[in-house]
């Protein structure tokens, strides 16, 4: 409960509480400079390794449990509407339950669940050796996006805001490598 009234990561509440600590609230600071300029750019020719270097431009932006990006990407978000911004927003992709390209921003847009059976990917693996950048790292209830390395980078919580972790260290203990089509995904 705490989590959705504070905007605080679920797992990152729950590791508070079971170590005896007081949950934290929200940090709703937008991230600016580099991230926020690079937000409004005009979309770019997607590929797997520009999916992963977009993606890294918005470390350190604010996290928000069901927060939506805004217009202008400036807002606090959550894991999915951070791969929702980086795909739709900033790459041109059409996106799960979307027949037409893009995302506003204006609303959260799809959530880590529908990535798992969108046709935009393939599945390629369930283990950190099997990611390229790129790829999404899916679980039912966290997804990011691969950055090389054995890392990804996703909205975390509201103290690890949108940063790059170790694949190994992925909340769900069943999660899914999606390799990105990028000829048929975008409109």
């Amino acid at each position: 409960m705490w989590s959705g009234l504070k905007g605080a990561g679920l797992s990152q509440t729950l590791r508070s509480v079971l170590s005896g600590h007081k949950p934290s609230g929200a940090n709703v600071t937008p991230v600016t400079g580099n991230a926020i300029a690079s937000a409004t750019a005009t979309p770019v020719t997607a590929t797997s390794s520009s999916i992963a270097n977009d993606a890294l431009g918005y470390e350190g932006h604010a996290y928000r449990y069901g927060g939506a990006p805004g217009p202008d990407g400036s807002q606090p978000w959550d894991c999915s509407s951070f791969v929702n911004w980086v795909l739709g927003h900033d790459l041109g992709f059409t996106l799960p339950g979307s027949s037409a390209p893009g995302y506003s921003g204006q609303s959260h847009g799809p959530t880590t669940l529908s990535y798992i059976g969108w046709s935009g990917a393939e599945t390629v693996g369930h283990t950190a050796a099997a990611a390229q950048p790129g790829d999404l790292v899916v679980g039912v209830t966290h997804m990011g996006i691969a950055t090389g390395g054995g890392n990804y980078i996703s909205a975390h919580d509201v103290a690890e805001r949108t940063s790059v972790k170790p694949i190994s260290t992925f909340p769900d203990p069943l999660f899914y490598v999606r390799r990105i089509i990028i000829g048929t995904s975008r409109g």
